[in-house]
């Protein structure tokens, strides 16, 4: 009896997410703090979002929306790039900095412009930093440096600790993580810092799309579900901003102060100005062949 009741509950909780063509839209979310002004509303039930949400780092979303297992997704700019015959951009929403990024880190034991010939460690999470930070050294600093994508097991503890890599690139909250254990004898750069400095441009981090079959096929869901993730926006960037910074800390330790400064420096809207930035990524990426790593 009690395995009935419980085979009854779990055809109302699938019921719960409404389907489309006997599939439920699948949004993908990025388990990180600077989504949490999207997320955070939708994980409290304050905006209607009828989607089954599936959560894990941009670069394994990138590979779940191609494969098709995801149908809308915050994906790494990257991705986008090199796959737009199969993603479009949605609800016109984007992580995006015209300046400091905040979680997109190089630690180095030495000042950037001494790395020449040193190993740098790249972060298994993200795509567009690693091909960002390709892109900063061969076409701004000009000089060259040895990639190597690190471990996931390796990226459990600060790669420099193990006096491997000269410098590594941390993203999301492991950046800030890090970052909150200052001060100590370490250069730290940020690559949304670095990308404005020499281009002028905002940098396009992330960008929520969707797959074009799925687009086509229920035009009027994917719609609803964009509607939905704007007002999340909203909503997390005004009356829940407290709850947002809050849940923050929770996961890294850092002051109120950093983190009210830390989503003003993050944009969320695809503006005119970031599609401007995004081409010139997408320009950089095509021009020259980067270090395949």
């Amino acid at each position: 009896m009690d395995g009935e009741c419980q085979l009854h509950k779990d055809i109302k909780n699938k019921s719960d997410v409404r389907t489309y063509g006997n599939m439920p839209i699948k949004l993908g979310q990025v388990e990180f703090i600077n989504c949490l002004p999207i997320n955070l509303p939708i994980e409290l039930n304050k905006v209607d979002i009828d989607a089954e949400i599936i959560s894990d780092v941009p670069s394994k979303l990138n590979e779940m929306i191609l494969r098709g297992e995801i149908d809308i997704a915050p994906v790494s700019s990257f991705a986008y790039i090199e796959n737009k015959d199969k993603l479009a951009p949605i609800a016109n929403l984007c992580i995006s900095s015209n300046g400091p990024a905040d979680s997109v880190l190089l630690f180095s034991r030495f000042p950037i412009e001494e790395l020449d010939g040193a190993k740098i460690a790249l972060s298994p999470a993200s795509s567009t930093s690693n091909k960002l930070l390709q892109i900063i050294f061969k076409d701004f600093i000009k000089i060259i440096v040895r990639f190597e994508i690190a471990s996931v097991e390796a990226f459990h503890e600060m790669p420099l600790q193990n006096n491997k890599y000269a410098a590594c690139l941390l993203i999301g909250d492991q950046a800030l993580l890090e970052y909150s254990k200052m001060p100590r004898n370490i250069f730290i750069y940020d690559l949304g810092s670095l990308w404005k400095k020499y281009t002028n441009l905002p940098m396009v981090f992330g960008i929520w799309v969707a797959r074009k079959e799925i687009i086509q096929n229920y035009p009027e869901e994917i719609e609803k579900v964009s509607k939905g993730l704007n007002v999340a926006k909203q909503v997390g960037l005004n009356n829940l901003f407290d709850s947002v910074i809050r849940k923050a800390q929770e996961r890294v330790l850092i002051s109120k102060e950093f983190y009210t400064d830390y989503f003003k420096h993050l944009s969320y809207e695809l503006t005119s100005e970031c599609k401007n930035g995004l081409k010139y990524f997408d320009e950089l990426c095509s021009a020259k062949s980067l270090t395949q790593v």
